[in-house]
């Protein structure tokens, strides 16, 4: 079996994937892999540009089959308001992005972010739609028509 990237173990191992490297797009495709396979979120963060300091922030549930709950929004707009301005953060129910993390606050938000959305509460299992049933044998009325 092939070892894992430095970078991606260290990921598995902390809960969120630093992805400011060169090999982005495979590195992160990888660690959303294995994020699908362990039922988790994905946090991970990416530099705004080639040259900036500044990073870009992701949570994305859509490796879960859960999503977050009204009580883990709060939660999550309570905890980023300490690291970045209302403006640059976006959220919803599947995913959130923060835009313009300074650089020695990011690896602590993110490991921040990836605690407090497993905690109980914050993140619920929508309920599924009722299955529809087949009809196998044709209705009269629609034999008639």
């Amino acid at each position: 079996m092939k070892r894992a990237p430095a970078r991606l173990r260290s990921a598995m191992e902390r809960g969120f994937l630093n992805a400011r490297c060169r090999d982005r797009d495979a590195l992160v495709r990888a660690y959303g892999l294995w994020c699908w396979r362990m039922g988790l979120p994905m946090v991970w963060f990416e530099p705004r540009s080639p040259s900036s300091r500044l990073s870009r922030l992701h949570l994305e549930f859509f490796t879960t089959p859960a999503c977050l709950s009204l009580r883990g929004r709060a939660a999550l707009v309570a905890l980023s308001a300490r690291y970045v301005p209302a403006r640059h953060a976006s959220l919803s129910a599947s995913a959130a992005v923060w835009d313009r993390v300074r650089p020695g606050e990011t690896a602590v938000f993110a490991a921040a972010i990836f605690r407090m959305v497993r905690r109980t509460g914050n993140y619920e299992i929508p309920a599924r739609p009722a299955a529809t049933t087949l009809e196998l044998v044709p209705s009269p009325v629609a034999l008639s028509a």
